[in-house]
């Protein structure tokens, strides 16, 4: 007979029964379906078998119309996309799950959002059928994303528009940000060759301190004024250049650097210096006319009681000579001869007016320049304590000027640097071609024209020498203005002094 095994009284706790398993199950469902992100199940083949609410408000489709329908041929998705999921869907044994992918998704109504889908592997036990997709809706941050974009593209484009240029710069002076006018203007091919160099590369060394003191300003005032400084090029070349600067804050108020302003004002200079040289040009022409003027009349008015004073000493020297008075007092023949030499002096100055006011407007030939120079020598007499060299070659081109006035120009020039050597010393005359102008040097050894008047050197009626007028130079200068040509002076105290003509090759 069997005997039936009593049950133990003691079991293990009892397994949820199924209506706590549907329970949670729907519980479950409820808060996927009711979930504030989208959901959407699909398959291998691509037929969505699942989607939440949030699904249906944001896509606009209702379950009944996208459930059992191949989700990627229903034109939610642009073609790139669509390739994508295509490709991970045939990638299913892999079982890696989808990487977060932002996308364009098209609603029922055609308008375009813009969402962010994740997906993990679904599995039915161990088996993977299919892939859960998770979306948010992203399109405000994208909206906002392309704002910001587009607000940089303009803030660019602006950047890169203006004609100046601007560099943003830390606090250890490196450049952080620069345009390409800046790039251009420094003579670099791109940005990245300004970018991480101390801006203090692009100032010339001699300015340094005054651009620091001149920043340290911005930072106490908060901008700093224009200022003129020598700027360099990529090459190490000079050229003049404005900065101005602002000091840059982030978004709590701190100091993080400077935003500077370059302008280069080269042509500006150029301008300006031209514009000056008119105006002086202007009033030296107008000067030199009212001298001219002024000459004309008193050189005639001077020239007749000077005639007289001439006969006078004239016949009283003859008298004299025939009288026991030349015996008796012979410092009275000295005084009449002191008359003459002043009498041809006052000639002299009488002559430099007359021909100042007379100066004519050029008749110009093709001539040799070393032709005029020579001839110009044996109107001088040089004395025995000076040496003049010349180097004027044969091969100079032709100038084009009036032979007679350079001549004089020449002779007074001359004549200048020999009475500069009273003690003897070198003349030296020399010429080179330089582009459409043969150039011709006159330098001596002689005393210097002081730094404080070489300014006024070409002024008419200004002069350093006990005795003249101050015409000579003055003339000269006049001479060459009409020409077209150019007349210059350089000079040291104490060591000697370079006049250079500049004679034009063809009609300017």
């Amino acid at each position: 007979m069997a005997i039936r095994k009593k049950a133990s009284s003691s079991s293990t706790p009892a397994e949820p029964g199924v209506k706590e398993l549907k329970q949670s199950a729907e519980r479950l469902q409820a808060l996927i379906d009711d979930a504030p992100i989208g959901i959407c199940n699909i398959d291998f083949k691509g037929k969505i078998t699942y989607v939440n609410k949030r699904f249906e408000e944001v896509s606009g489709y209702s379950r009944d119309e996208v459930l059992g329908k191949n989700g990627l041929k229903l034109g939610m998705f642009p073609k790139e996309t669509v390739k994508f999921l295509e490709k991970r869907l045939k990638n299913k044994l892999v079982g890696r799950p989808l990487p977060v992918l932002e996308a364009q998704f098209k609603c029922k109504d055609g308008h375009w959002i813009w969402v962010a889908l994740e997906g993990k592997l679904m599995k039915g036990g161990r088996i993977p059928v299919g892939f859960q997709i998770i979306s948010r809706d992203i399109t405000q941050r994208k909206e906002a994303e392309e704002a910001l974009r587009e607000s940089r593209e303009r803030l660019r484009k602006m950047f890169e528009s203006v004609t100046d240029g601007i560099s943003v710069v830390d606090l250890n002076g490196v450049i952080t940000e620069t345009n390409q006018r800046t790039v251009k203007m420094h003579g670099f091919k791109s940005r990245d060759e300004l970018l991480g160099r101390s801006a203090f590369e692009l100032v010339a060394p001699r300015d340094h301190d005054r651009i620091t003191a001149n920043m340290r300003k911005a930072v106490k005032q908060g901008t700093a004024r224009s200022e003129e400084y020598t700027l360099l090029k990529a090459d190490g070349s000079e050229f003049p250049g404005e900065l101005s600067s602002s000091i840059l804050k982030d978004a709590s108020g701190r100091w993080i650097g400077h935003v500077t302003i370059a302008r280069d004002i080269t042509e500006r200079k150029r301008a300006e210096e031209a514009l000056k040289k008119a105006q002086e040009q202007l009033i030296r022409s107008e000067k030199l006319a009212a001298i001219g003027q002024l000459a004309g009349g008193v050189g005639h008015e001077l020239r007749n009681p000077l005639g007289a004073i001439k006969n006078a000493a004239l016949y009283v020297r003859r008298k004299v000579s025939n009288s026991e008075l030349s015996t008796a007092e012979p410092k009275v023949l000295q005084f009449i001869d002191l008359i003459d030499e002043e009498v041809e002096s006052a000639n002299k100055v009488i002559t430099d007016l007359l021909s100042f006011s007379r100066v004519a407007k050029p008749t110009v030939s093709l001539v040799n320049a070393s032709s005029i120079v020579r001839d110009s020598l044996n109107h001088v007499a040089v004395p025995g304590n000076i040496k003049v060299v010349t180097d004027v070659g044969p091969g100079l081109p032709m100038v084009l000027v009036d032979a007679s006035q350079i001549r004089q120009v020449f002779i007074n020039v001359v004549l200048n640097g020999l009475e500069a050597m009273p003690e003897g010393g070198q003349f030296e005359i020399s010429a080179r071609s330089e582009d459409e102008s043969v150039t011709v040097d006159f330098t001596d050894t002689g005393c210097g024209i002081p730094e404080s008047v070489i300014d006024r050197i070409f002024d008419p009626l200004f002069t350093t020498k006990p005795r003249g007028v101050g015409l000579g130079l003055a003339m000269s200068k006049s001479i060459m203005d009409r020409h077209g040509g150019d007349m210059g002076v350089k000079s040291k105290e104490g060591k000697g002094t370079t006049f250079t003509v500049s004679l034009p090759t063809r009609a300017v």
